[in-house]
């Protein structure tokens, strides 16, 4: 379904413009492009707003104590015609004429005035298997804070796939990865994935499943997390331990057998990195 038209294009990304005022895609939503010369273009909502077609002029209020919000329109009408609402995409890879997903920047950008579509949930699936795409996010430069856009691609793609927590849990090991060495956007990102604090409080890194993984189980051998003093300390052969006792630094550990869990997806990669884990 055409939920844009693209206003400007460029290499990285395109701004478009919406089929009808304040009708935005979610933040961090996956939308496409149909082109003649790069199949469908994919890429992620990064940006959006609504300001005057002339960006010289100012909006003004127009509401008063009887007339206010979805009233003003009713009472000024003009205003459907001076106002628009745009949205920036971060283009993040695209599906090529032979039905292959590539992920990465495409050799051309989309065209002007081409249609901009919400990506169905096959689609969604598709793409977002392989994360390998999560790189391109976080070097994005715009309005939003990279983190914070990544963190929400996250969120809506977990819904667009039907509440896949097992994605997202694979997405936060793949950003722990990531990561690895800044630990405070690696926090950032992990908070702001963090599904809720109905469930036994734990840190966000064990909530989304960047706990000790070895062989499928919580815990390992001569390895130490902490839980921040909340859920206690993780002890060996994935046990958990009651502890009274003061939550124990913060120190790395080897990541040994790689992230996996026995939540992890087996078509996203993991790499078995050699180097120290801030966690």
């Amino acid at each position: 379904m055409r939920i844009g038209e693209i206003i400007e294009t460029s290499t990285v990304g395109f701004w478009a413009e919406s089929e009808a005022l304040h009708a935005l895609p979610p933040l961090g939503s996956l939308v496409e492009v149909s082109t003649p010369e790069n199949g469908t273009l994919v890429g992620v909502v990064a940006f959006g707003q609504t300001t005057g077609i002339d960006e010289g002029r100012r909006a003004v209020r127009r509401g008063d104590a009887d007339t206010f919000d979805g009233a003003i329109y009713d009472r000024h009408p003009e205003l459907l015609r001076i106002l628009r609402t745009t949205f920036r995409v971060v283009t993040i890879g695209y599906r090529d004429a032979r039905g292959t997903i590539r992920h990465h920047l495409p050799p051309l950008p989309p065209p002007l005035h081409y249609s901009v579509s919400r990506c169905d949930e096959p689609t969604t699936r598709a793409f977002s298997t392989d994360p390998r795409y999560f790189p391109l996010l976080l070097a994005s430069e715009g309005e939003v804070a990279p983190e914070q856009l990544l963190a929400a691609h996250i969120r809506t793609v977990t819904a667009d796939r039907g509440g896949d927590e097992g994605w997202r849990a694979a997405a936060g090991r793949q950003i722990a990865r990531l990561l690895k060495r800044d630990y405070d956007r690696l926090l950032t990102v992990l908070e702001a994935i963090d599904p809720g604090h109905d469930r036994q409080p734990t840190t966000p890194l064990n909530r989304v499943g960047v706990a000790n993984h070895t062989n499928g189980t919580n815990g390992a051998d001569n390895r130490t997390s902490r839980d921040d003093g909340i859920g206690g300390l993780h002890g060996s052969n994935g046990t958990h331990h009651s502890s009274d006792a003061p939550p124990q630094p913060l120190r790395p550990i080897r990541p040994g057998n790689g992230y996996r869990g026995t939540d992890a997806l087996d078509d996203v990669p993991f790499d078995d990195d050699e180097d120290d884990v801030p966690f």
